[in-house]
């Protein structure tokens, strides 16, 4: 029993839905990363230089444990 897998347009629409609903910065390094594996060399290396400091996370605040 192999489930049929569905067309290349319907994976295409719902990558593109996940896609539209992902935020701005990540959209932004979405971008930039699919940018940098194309290229190489120097323009490779500018882009990840980009892509660094835009992909960090804040710390969180500790969280408080209940005892």
């Amino acid at each position: 029993m192999n489930p049929e897998l569905p067309g290349d347009e319907t994976l295409f629409a719902s990558d593109m839905k996940t896609f539209e609903q992902l935020p701005v910065k990540t959209k932004e390094l979405v971008v930039l990363k699919d940018a940098a594996e194309k290229t190489t060399g120097p323009e490779s290396v500018k882009l990840h230089k980009k892509i660094r400091p835009a992909a960090a996370v804040e710390p969180r605040a500790p969280r408080k444990v209940r005892r």
